[in-house]
């Protein structure tokens, strides 16, 4: 895939009109795409979740972003720590 045509689809994709959080930007092929970011729509975010991944695949900071970002958007969220890793914040 191309530059041009991985931009066209993540802003096909994850771009949306309305309320939403930013969670992240785009890379292709190791290489992060300038101002391309991934959002999610506030009206999506009223189901259950589940974040799941081997050791060190970012697990941890996905939770920390989207815990922080709904805090920002006065979201409630309720986050199963086993480990504690998210104790702080």
């Amino acid at each position: 895939m191309t530059s041009p045509d991985f931009q066209e689809e993540i802003l096909k994709d994850y771009t949306c009109q309305g309320d939403s959080i930013t969670i992240g930007g785009a890379k292709l092929n190791d290489t992060a795409i300038e101002n391309l970011k991934i959002q999610i729509p506030l009206k999506t975010l009223s189901r259950h979740g589940l974040i799941t991944g081997a050791t060190g695949t970012g697990k941890t900071k996905t939770i920390q972003v989207l815990a922080e970002k709904f805090s920002e958007k006065g979201i409630p969220c309720f986050v199963m720590d086993m480990k504690g890793d998210l104790s702080g914040i």
